[in-house]
């Protein structure tokens, strides 16, 4: 039994120290985890382009974090929840067919983008499918011309 009430109630030393080490603990996940962006540029010769941004830690990737549809000349930012790992999963795909994949269905392209890096569309692979061909970049392109030297660009 307790002689003093107030004695009874008063928190430890220890226990604001465990309070106080859980309090920084638990903001430093959260920073840990805070949305990040990246960025994406088509640049290919006559379409349209999904990109989809995914977390990082998502192992379903049913539903992006962020989508946006690009035409040609198009910048886009998208975000995720970078998870601690610093990057989004990305998935690239040609809406509909662009004349310069004959026809073929459009294919996925998957990657890890880092955060506020740029992935360029700048041209197509026909296999069985019509996947966008890419190159990534450390900061903001200018325009086109800086990838391909025109205002689109046709790689194949």
């Amino acid at each position: 039994m307790v002689s003093d009430p107030k004695a009874a109630v008063r928190p430890s030393r220890r226990a604001v120290l465990v309070a106080a080490v859980l309090l920084v603990g638990g903001l430093a996940a959260v920073s840990a985890r805070a949305d990040i962006y990246v960025h994406v540029m088509n640049c290919a010769k006559g379409s349209t382009v999904e990109a989809d941004a995914y977390d990082a830690k998502d192992s379903v990737e049913a539903v992006p974090a962020s989508s946006k549809n690009l035409s040609v000349g198009d910048k886009q930012q998208l975000h995720c929840a970078g998870e601690g790992k610093g990057y989004c999963k990305m998935q690239l795909q040609f809406k509909g067919s662009p004349d310069l994949c004959y026809s073929s269905s459009s294919g996925t392209t998957s990657l890890h983008l880092d955060s506020d890096h740029w992935i360029i569309v700048y041209g197509f692979t026909v296999t069985e499918n019509c996947y966008p061909k890419t190159v990534e970049w450390d900061s903001e392109p200018a325009n086109c011309e800086a990838i391909c030297g025109e205002s689109s660009c046709y790689a194949s």
